[in-house]
């Protein structure tokens, strides 16, 4: 918890591991993001795909993608981002992680 009450979650996911189960957070409270992948089979920018949370910070560098959002609102959020094989457009399929944001006031 940092000085200002504001809590932060750390998520981390590497390939081949389950999603993430659903987390709890507080509005004002940060949700950071690693998803671990490789230069040939990297993510997207994690990017929100429903609900009260706004990206702060997001980036993606050889093949893994790190984000930090911020809970604005009450509600259920859902987090978001795509990988695929980047040497063969008909390769390997496209991999979806998201993670459920439910955010209480």
């Amino acid at each position: 918890m940092s000085d200002d009450g504001t809590r932060r979650v750390e998520i981390v996911h590497r390939p081949g591991e389950a999603q993430s189960p659903p987390v709890q957070v507080r509005v004002g409270d940060e949700v950071s993001v690693t998803l671990h992948g490789s230069p040939a089979y990297g993510w997207t920018p994690v990017e929100v795909a429903a609900g009260s949370l706004t990206v702060i910070t997001a980036e993606t560098t050889e093949g893994t993608a790190q984000a930090v959002v911020r809970a604005t609102g009450p509600g259920e959020a859902e987090l978001r981002s795509t990988s695929s094989f980047r040497g063969d457009r008909f390769g390997p399929q496209t991999r979806l992680w998201r993670l459920t944001v439910r955010v209480s006031s």
